[in-house]
């Protein structure tokens, strides 16, 4: 009886360990709770992999400690703009510094110092000015976004600015083949209703 109990604890802890070990594998370090599906490149590889794939720079600065940048992060995982803030990523090199990984430039804090801060930068790493929080409730604060609604309209008009089209997105032509199909459907319907009348 003694020999089975103690077997029992011993794959106990050897399972609850080895869960514990896939996790640590498998998490990515620097999705800092914003998506561990994301790509997420380091500050100091950004600008040198930006060249190489020639692509803008999504740059989000925030801290582990700030109220406002949790409740960005539970936003974002609850929200159903999940996919398509996947989807856009790929088209970005992402960035996502916490605490002190943040670049301490001037360049990188336009408007001040505040967190979250969300900036989107050429392949060289220069501060793409005229892509802002349009929606955002805090006139001052430019490139604080709240809501990932406003980050993925943000995300876009970067990506329109470089004439990139991201397919996956694009529902346009879908909707209007339902659309069609739904009034001929309708027409076929009113076909057979003169018909039995």
């Amino acid at each position: 009886m003694r020999i089975l109990i103690l077997l029992l604890v011993v794959v106990f802890t050897f399972t609850q360990c080895a869960d514990l070990n896939l996790k640590e594998i498998y998490q990515n370090p620097l999705s800092n709770g914003y998506g561990e599906d994301i790509n997420w490149v380091k500050w100091d590889d950004a600008i040198e992999k930006a060249l190489d794939e020639d692509k803008p720079i999504f740059l989000l600065i925030h801290k582990t400690w700030c109220h406002a940048c949790r409740a960005l992060k539970k936003t974002f995982s609850q929200s159903n703009a999940r996919k398509a803030f996947k989807a856009l990523s790929e088209y970005f090199i992402m960035v996502n510094t916490a605490d002190d990984d943040e670049p301490y430039e001037e360049e990188y804090r336009p408007d001040g110092k505040y967190i979250p801060r969300l900036l989107f930068l050429d392949k060289n790493g220069d501060l793409l000015t005229q892509f802002k929080n349009k929606k955002g409730e805090f006139k001052n604060y430019a490139y604080y976004y709240s809501s990932p609604a406003d980050i993925l309209n943000s995300m876009k008009e970067v990506l329109k600015h470089y004439e990139v089209e991201v397919t996956e997105l694009k529902r346009g032509d879908k909707l209007k083949k339902k659309a069609a199909e739904k009034k001929e459907t309708k027409k076929e319907e009113k076909k057979e209703k003169k018909s039995e009348l």
